[in-house]
């Protein structure tokens, strides 16, 4: 699997995975389009500061549980 097929696996996540993944944390039932922005901005940076080892480390090790 190459990077930009990490990206676009990670990416099209449900927010509640991704949450769970990043410890980045939203309230789903509460959550403004605002809220939900900004939750997309700090996990796109989450994701992108890591090597591409590690997002393929991140996919195998979800996708096997």
């Amino acid at each position: 699997m190459n990077e930009i097929e990490l990206d676009n696996w990670f990416f099209n996540l449900p927010a509640a995975w991704q949450s769970e993944i990043t410890h980045i944390s939203i309230n789903e039932d509460t959550a403004t389009t605002t809220d939900y922005a900004r939750f997309d901005l700090a996990v796109a940076d989450w994701w992108d500061s890591h090597t591409y080892e590690e997002k393929l480390a991140i996919y195998e090790r979800e996708e096997n549980n």
